[in-house]
């Protein structure tokens, strides 16, 4: 059984402030639960394209936001914290690696 999504609202579909990360270190991303700064700016940009996605249904948003989604994970991106404003629908969303495959991605970079 498919797990119902919260509705999303026209503030869910603004995109994030993106200077804000112009003050951020490593050490901060880190501390507000990234593998990296780069893994927190793919989010933001993420939100981006997913927001854009909701405004115009472009297609080739879809892939944009694919190879983002992929780039995060292979960054050491915790999938399962992926907050709902950041999905696309069900039938779009990418194929992901297999779960063990995400969890040595994730152990490499928690070693660092």
């Amino acid at each position: 059984m498919a797990t119902k999504r919260k509705r999303l609202t026209l503030s869910d579909m603004k995109p994030p402030e993106y200077s804000i990360l112009d003050k951020y270190t490593e050490e901060d991303a880190r501390e507000s639960g990234y593998p990296s700064l780069k893994v927190m700016k793919l989010e933001y940009e993420l939100t981006r394209i997913a927001g854009a996605w909701r405004e115009t249904k472009n297609e080739s948003l879809v892939y944009e936001y694919k190879s983002v989604l992929l780039e995060m994970i292979l960054n050491g991106y915790d999938i399962n914290t992926l907050p709902v404003q950041d999905q696309l629908p069900d039938e779009l969303m990418p194929d992901l690696p297999p779960e063990p495959v995400q969890v040595a991605i994730k152990r490499v970079y928690q070693t660092e």
